[in-house]
């Protein structure tokens, strides 16, 4: 039996996989995340929630930048209206 242990490498399906099972939707280009809460709270307007805007610090630790309240009715609207150019 050998003893070397051979690790593949973790893919990209993985990765978002994982990222969206922590409430995370990764920016492409820079190492910031949205980190979304697993409830919304729902009050008379609107299903609310509190997205921060995360990123490694220095110290490698999370960090938030600055955090955003937002409707989870307007993020779906506006997702909607998005077009996706050639």
């Amino acid at each position: 039996m050998s003893d070397k242990i051979k690790h593949f490498p973790r893919g990209q399906e993985r990765r978002e996989r994982l990222n969206l099972r922590k409430y995370r939707v990764p920016c492409q280009i820079t190492g910031r995340w949205l980190q979304f809460p697993q409830t919304a709270h729902a009050l008379a307007g609107g299903d609310f929630m509190t997205i921060d805007v995360m990123t490694l610090g220095a110290d490698d630790n999370e960090r938030k930048v600055c955090e955003l309240v937002l409707t989870k009715q307007d993020l779906i609207r506006m997702i909607a209206q998005v077009t996706t150019s050639a």
